[in-house]
């Protein structure tokens, strides 16, 4: 599904003014990157659009708690023995 303009953030919802300075983000399960606004690329599925710093802070948490979930297994706890007194 292609974005029409107006261009709204992903994460807050704003909407893109002529001077703001966006960024792109290529959704990639395995690299978290950011890509400097482009008009010829801001229409292609696949891409994010982040609005501001704090909106890619929650781009990237988001990514690291996917990531984390995907490669990472919580230990195993060891079973408790009781001592007989």
């Amino acid at each position: 599904m292609r974005v029409q303009c107006p261009y709204r953030c992903d994460y807050c919802l704003n909407l893109k003014g002529e001077t703001n300075h966006w960024w792109l983000r290529p959704q990639d399960a395995i690299q978290f990157r950011l890509i400097r606004w482009d008009y010829a690329i801001a229409d292609v599925e696949g891409y994010e659009h982040i609005c501001s710093e704090s909106c890619a802070s929650k781009a990237l948490s988001q990514w690291l708690a996917q990531a984390s979930g995907n490669l990472v297994r919580p230990a195993s706890k060891p079973e408790l023995s009781l001592r007989t007194q």
